[in-house]
């Protein structure tokens, strides 16, 4: 009887307070965190219902806030309600905080990036949370036996103590395989990106992520080779000495390639199929030849709209023999429905839609889907471009144009370079590659291209506007005019050329149909060549130079696979005081061959005058980027008394090997150049050369960074062999 009168005594006080309002809500024991910051934190206030549940999880969040110590709760009975009253005891405030064993990091380092700093409460998740933070600056450095402690001296102020106990040993000493039979140590050696160290030729640097590179080019290494169920580990240990590295391989058994068929929907015939196979029967199977493979198939596929094709590769172990077969189900052929534009909030819709390749009802096709990528890549107005279907219903889909623009189209470059050509140059260029004459005030968003430049350099003095509108009345047709004065301060001669262009041409798929029509105003002076004094004076050239361009390359920016050849003929002589005709044609052929890029160009160029008619800087010149290098600028051709005179006809081949050093910005370039500049038509006395070099690509200088070394294989007696030759400009 007294159980049940104390339960009911119990249910009625829970009934009580849970149904009682909260009349005050008191904070004791605070001293740096604020009432009012602890108030906002806790959903108890007062004049509310009093829920016991609520109260419990805001003393949680208190605690979770890092501020306290402890945290407790009372309730009070009051008359027509409770009060609440919660005693905090806070975390002590950080006066100060010292790191101590740091070595390889410096204290200013570490304070920049531990997360706590002097003043702020005490927060061990924090301290933590810090902690991490420098182990992982630590391991950038290559120091992975890190180990760090901490201690808190004080009660209401503290110190904190941040110990770093062991930086750990940075450097691999040694790196040990077991398992190896079929490939000897040096040989994974040698994929491995990590190396050991070998001073003072090779640090052996530790990095994590790299050794986790390295065991994956290892297992794939043993794939490509047959071993596919190829077991890869590894181990470090930490010594004295250095770091020791121990990979640990399970060869498992080898297998070849056996029999390979296809079934399902096939729709290609077998020897079309067959094309596709990287594979060959009794050869060792390899991994990646068989996803290359996959792809092929795909993409023969895809490239007839059955864009959700589906390969399945389906192997069969006889023994040592796998039997392959290739399941492809290829599905509906799909049609544009719509295209869409996402993600510009600048560049006008149109002028995203006139790169793309694809329209409503078009097959969607994936060269074009690559085409159009490459195509709005170029521009360079987007830092991001993704293009892909939404599908919508079976044959449907809609193509999606996610762009992110870039913060800036427009450049206003102050800077300087040196080329040598041209020595030192310095440079202040307004351009603006996304220009829009019709929306003021930004005058951006319309894919126009507009610019003043002048460059300043020891021998030249350049300034020119140009304006160019791509898409003139919403068709393929640019139009822009040209305004310059170029200077030129060579060693045996000076010229100023004032002048105005127009140029107007016509794009198709691969073709490029142009004229540029020009008149401008030459003076030569200071000619310090006997034979051509009486060229000196002023001539007015009125001309029209048309041009014709074939490219299918796969992008005309970063061009890795494809042809591009450019004809043009000039013609002087519409009025003026110059006539002659000078066709030049020039091909560019790219090749990817592995991991470079083979790159050949070839430069013919002619004049249909005897020399003496023709003006000395309307000449060819030879020598240097652009024709033969590893001879200097200008040297190449006739000669008088040792002064150059230029030629009439003009002959350059480049061969390059290009390795991408960082995406496709960075080439590492090998070459064999070989040309020469002659009198009239002639392949004699042909000047070769070798050497290497880089490039960089960097869009908004309109032109590469270059510097090569040449090393010239038929040297005039008294020339030097070796030469290096810079093609630079930097904005800043």
């Amino acid at each position: 009887m007294k159980i049940k009168k104390s339960l009911l005594v119990f249910l009625i006080l829970n009934l009580y307070l849970f149904s009682t309002p909260v009349l005050k809500v008191s904070i004791i024991g605070n001293k740096n965190v604020s009432v009012d910051k602890i108030l906002t934190i806790i959903k108890t206030k007062g004049g509310i219902e009093f829920d016991e549940n609520v109260l419990k999880d805001d003393i949680t969040n208190l605690i979770k806030t890092g501020y306290f110590k402890s945290v407790d709760y009372k309730i009070e009975q009051m008359e027509n309600g409770i009060g609440i009253i919660i005693q905090v005891k806070e975390n002590p405030v950080i006066e100060k905080i010292i790191f101590q064993g740091n070595r390889a990091l410096k204290t200013k380092k570490l304070k920049d990036i531990f997360t706590l700093k002097e003043g702020e409460i005490l927060n061990e998740e924090k301290i933590i949370e810090g902690i991490e933070k420098i182990k992982e600056n630590y391991y950038k450095l290559g120091y992975y036996a890190s180990e760090i402690d901490y201690l808190i001296e004080g009660e209401e102020s503290c110190i904190l103590k941040i110990n770093i106990i062991e930086e750990g040993k940075k450097y691999v000493i040694e790196i040990l395989f077991n398992g190896n039979k079929t490939f000897p140590e040096k040989r994974l050696k040698g994929l491995m990106k990590l190396k050991e160290r070998k001073m003072p030729f090779r640090r052996g640097t530790y990095k994590k992520d790299v050794l986790d590179d390295d065991i994956k080019k290892i297992k794939d290494f043993y794939n490509e080779n047959g071993f596919i169920e190829v077991k890869v580990e590894k181990e470090v240990k930490y010594s004295e000495k250095g770091i020791i590295i121990n990979v640990f391989i399970d060869e498992g058994k080898r297998y070849f390639t056996g029999e390979i068929e296809f079934t399902g929907d096939l729709i290609f015939d077998q020897e079309i199929l067959e094309k596709q196979i990287l594979l060959k029967r009794g050869d060792v199977f390899n991994v990646k030849k068989n996803q290359e493979t996959i792809k092929n198939i795909y993409k023969l596929y895809a490239g007839e709209g059955y864009i959700k094709c589906n390969v399945d590769f389906i192997p069969e172990i006889r023994g040592d023999s796998i039997n392959i077969t290739y399941s492809i189900n290829p599905g509906s052929i799909y049609y544009t429905e719509e295209v869409k534009i996402k993600g510009n909030r600048i560049t006008k819709d149109k002028v995203i839609r006139r790169e793309i390749k694809l329209e409503p009802g078009d097959k969607i096709i994936e060269d074009k889907i690559r085409k159009s990528f490459n195509n709005l890549r170029d521009t360079n107005y987007f830092e991001n471009v993704s293009i892909y279907p939404e599908f919508l219903e079976e044959g449907k889909a809609n193509i999606v144009v996610d762009v992110k623009e870039r913060e800036r189209t427009g450049y206003f470059l102050i800077g300087g370079g040196y080329s040598s050509s041209e020595k030192f140059v310095g440079m202040v260029s307004i351009h603006q590659i996304n220009f829009d004459i019709a929306n003021p005030p930004r005058f951006t968003g319309g894919g126009q291209n507009i610019s003043l430049s002048f460059e300043i350099g020891t021998i030249t003095k350049n300034y020119k506007f140009s304006f160019t509108e791509p898409y003139f009345l919403d068709r393929p047709v640019y139009l822009g005019p040209d305004i310059y004065r170029y200077e030129l301060n060579w060693y045996d001669w000076d010229t100023t050329s004032t002048g105005f262009d127009l140029r107007i041409g016509r794009r198709w798929e691969n073709f490029n149909l142009g004229f540029k029509l020009m008149s401008e105003n030459v003076i030569l002076s200071n000619v310090e060549i006997p034979s051509l004094k009486g060229q000196e004076g002023k001539r007015r050239k009125n001309g029209i130079t048309t041009y014709l361009i074939y490219s299918n390359l796969d992008s005309e920016m970063f061009p890795t696979k494809g042809d591009k050849v450019r004809f043009s003929l000039e013609y002087a002589g519409l009025g003026g005081d110059l006539n002659f005709l000078k066709p030049t044609i020039e091909n560019n052929f790219y090749y990817p061959f592995k991991n470079f890029i083979f790159h050949s160009r070839t430069l013919l160029g002619y004049i249909n005058k005897n020399l003496d008619e023709i003006p000395v800087y309307e000449r060819f010149f030879g020598g240097g980027i652009g024709t033969v290098r590893g001879y200097e600028e200008r040297s190449l051709g006739p000669k008088e008394d040792g002064h150059c005179l230029g030629g009439k006809f003009i002959f350059a081949q480049n061969f390059e090997m290009m390795y991408p050093l960082y995406k496709d910005v960075l080439y590492g370039i090998g070459f064999f150049d070989i040309g020469n500049v002659y009198q009239d038509w002639s392949l004699s006395n042909l000047k070769k050369s070798i050497g290497a070099g880089i490039k960089l690509n960097v869009p908004f200088f309109g032109a590469p960074l270059e510097i090569y070394y040449g090393y010239a294989l038929d040297a005039e007696p008294g020339e030097p062999k070796g030469r290096v030759h810079i093609g630079m400009s930097f904005g800043f």
